[in-house]
């Protein structure tokens, strides 16, 4: 729970006391690689904190084909938010794609959480701003970023991601081609 503890720092001082209290609210448990979250059809009921690994959020598009939503490298908070908001069926795949542990609170720990104080509420909302924000920053960067410039991004900011990801998630991604992402790959080696 220290890269929890550790994540939580960083948002705000948290006395002891108040980190114990946060901690008592999730459940820690390990799942193995192909292990997934919650699937398409699913109520996802819980919040996740990957505190060790890699999860692959995907959903597919009309045609069948599978696209990647995201890449959760630890640390991170991880859901699908609009199924654990508004209790509907997901559309949305969540797996493992290496061993991991994962910090579990289930929506009633959540709702107590919250329920708590103000401050607590505040602390949540919080999270949650700053999550959205980051995924605001990756809209961006696929709507003004070349591909070329997303991989290098990628190859500088998440390097664990390289090594445990395949090239077909990573270029699903990236918003292009198996194909495409080899030759950029062979092209940045010669450079």
């Amino acid at each position: 729970m220290e890269a929890l503890k550790n994540y939580l720092s960083k948002i705000e001082s948290l006395s002891s006391q108040e980190m114990d209290f946060v901690l008592s609210h999730v459940k820690s448990k390990k799942i193995a690689k192909g292990t997934a979250l919650f699937a398409p059809g699913d109520l996802v009921n819980s919040v996740y904190f990957l505190e060790e690994g890699i999860l692959h959020h995907f959903n597919y598009n009309e045609s069948g084909e599978q696209k990647t939503l995201c890449l959760h490298d630890s640390p991170c908070f991880c859901t699908d938010l609009e199924s654990f908001s508004s209790a509907t069926r997901s559309q949305e795949s969540c797996v493992a794609l290496t061993e991991c542990t994962i910090l579990e609170m289930s929506k009633a720990d959540y709702n107590a959480l919250i329920n708590t104080s103000v401050k607590w509420s505040n602390f949540v909302k919080k999270i949650t701003e700053l999550d959205l924000i980051h995924k605001l920053g990756e809209i961006r960067n696929i709507t003004n970023k070349s591909v070329v410039e997303r991989y290098h991004d990628l190859v500088t900011t998440s390097p664990r991601i390289l090594q445990h990801v395949s090239l077909q998630i990573i270029a699903s991604y990236l918003g292009t081609s198996r194909e495409t992402l080899h030759r950029i790959r062979r092209n940045m080696r010669i450079a």
